[in-house]
C-alpha cells in the first residue's frame, strides 16, 4: 500500500530460520509480532521477494500439477520457481494466517507490449476492499533470458484501479469491476472504456464460488472468458486448459458411477451364485442390487454422452467404459429376466431354478 512505512516489518521479515520447512511454519514465523492483515501479509510478501529466485529455465514450463501443494512443496524445496509457484505460495501462506486470498491467472503488457507468456499473480481482501500482490515481478525481472533478483516495492497492495494498466485476469470477475475492460482494450492499450457504466456484478459470482463444483466454476469461467474476447493465443490456451479440465472431471465422475455400478452386479452375482444365502436375502434386497447397478450405469453412460475432448488417451477411456457398459447392461437384462421368474415363482420352489441352473 503506497504511502505506508514498512522499514520495521521488511527487516524483521528479512530471513527465517533454515529448519523451518513448510508455508505453516514459515507463515507463522513472519506473522508472530504482527496484528493487522496487511502487516502480516506483508512480511510474507517481502520475505518471498528477497528469499525465491525466478526459475528462468522454466519459464516456459508447461508442467500440469494435480495439486497446488505441488506447486508450494517444489518452490519450498528449490527456492526458485516460476509465477504459478510463487502465487501458490504466497496463497498457502495468507490461508496459515486466515487472510481470503486469491491466485489470478492472466497476462500482462510492459512498456506497451503484451507479454507472450500467460501470469499469475494474487489478490487479497482486507478491510472490505480488493488489493493486488505480484510477488514474482517484486522479486526482479528477466533481462536477455538472465534473471536479475533485484526487489522492486511497486507490486504491493495496489488498487485494482491501477494494476489493471499492466494485469488482465483472463477471466473478467478477477478485475473487481463493475465494468470489466474487454481484452481487445487491454492489449490496445485504450483504457477509456473504463469510465462507462455496466452492471457486472463481479461480487454475486465471487461469493457463488464455494457452492460450485469445480466443474461447474470452469464451466462459468470459460463462459465469462469467452463473451470477455478471446483474443490471443494465452487466452485460448486458457479456455482449452478449463474444457479438457472439465472433461476430465466429468470423465473421473462417470467412471466412479461405473466402477460403483460394478461393485453392485458383483455382489449380486455372488449373491446368485450362493443362491441368495439360500434363499434367505430378502427379494426387496436383490432387487434393490440389480435397480442401483443399471442406476449407476446409466448415470455414467449418461455422463460420457456430455464429455468433449479432443485428447486420444481420454476418447480411448471413454470407448473403454461405454463398451463395457454395453456389455453388462445385457447381463442386466438377462438378470432381470431371471429376477421376473424367481419373484414369480413360490418360495418352495425357488431352489429348482437354480438346480436346473436357469438364468
Amino acid at each position: 500500500m503506497m504511502g505506508a512505512d514498512y522499514t520495521k516489518i521488511d527487516k524483521q521479515a528479512e530471513s527465517v530460520p533454515g529448519n523451518l520447512k513448510t508455508a505453516k511454519e514459515i507463515a507463522r514465523y513472519l506473522t508472530k509480532n504482527l496484528h493487522t492483515p496487511t502487516d502480516k501479509v506483508r512480511a510474507i510478501y517481502y520475505w518471498m521477494a528477497h528469499a525465491i529466485r525466478y526459475d528462468v529455465a522454466n519459464m516456459n514450463s508447461k508442467k500440469i500439477y494435480s495439486d497446488p501443494q505441488e506447486l508450494v512443496d517444489e518452490v519450498l524445496k528449490k527456492r526458485k520457481g516460476i509465477c504459478a509457484n510463487y502465487s501458490a505460495l504466497f496463497h498457502a501462506c495468507c490461508q496459515v494466517i486466515g487472510v481470503q486470498s486469491y491466485i489470478i491467472e492472466g497476462y500482462t503488457r510492459q512498456y506497451d507490449k503484451i507479454i507472450p507468456i500467460a501470469h499469475s499473480w494474487n489478490a487479497v481482501y482486507i478491510d472490505g476492499k480488493f488489493f493486488y500482490i505480484d510477488v514474482t515481478w517484486a522479486a526482479g525481472y528477466v533481462r536477455e533470458n538472465a534473471y536479475v533478483h533485484h526487489f522492486r516495492d511497486n507490486y504491493f497492495m495496489i488498487s485494482p484501479a491501477d494494476f489493471i494498466k499492466t494485469h488482465m485476469p483472463f477471466d473478467p470477475v478477477w478485475q473487481f469491476s463493475n465494468n470489466p475492460l474487454p481484452h481487445k482494450d487491454f492489449e490496445s492499450g485504450d483504457f477509456s472504456s473504463l469510465k462507462r457504466v455496466s452492471n457486472f456484478n463481479f461480487i454475486d459470482s465471487i461469493n457463488g464460488l464455494p457452492g460450485l463444483s469445480s466443474v461447474e466454476k470452469s464451466r462459468r469461467e470459460n463462459q465469462r472468458i469467452i463473451k470477455a474476447g478471446v483474443t490471443n493465443a494465452m487466452i485460448r490456451d486458457k479456455v482449452v486448459q478449463n474444457q479438457q479440465g472439465i472433461a476430465t472431471e466429468e470423465y473421473n465422475a462417470a467412471a466412479t458411477d461405473f466402477n460403483k455400478g460394478v461393485i453392485k452386479y458383483n455382489e449380486y452375482i455372488d449373491s446368485k451364485n450362493n443362491q441368495f444365502n439360500k434363499l434367505t436375502i430378502k427379494d426387496e434386497k436383490i432387487l434393490e442390487l440389480l435397480s442401483s447397478t443399471r442406476q449407476l450405469f446409466e448415470s455414467a453412460q449418461q455422463m460420457l454422452f456430455n464429455v468433449r475432448t479432443e485428447k486420444n488417451e481420454l476418447k480411448n477411456s471413454i470407448r473403454s467404459i461405454e463398451t463395457s457398459i454395453k456389455r453388462l447392461t445385457k447381463s442386466l437384462d438377462e438378470e432381470d429376466a431371471f429376477m421376473s421368474k424367481y419373484i414369480k415363482t413360490p418360495k418352495s420352489l425357488r431352489l429348482i431354478l437354480f438346480y436346473r441352473r436357469i438364468g
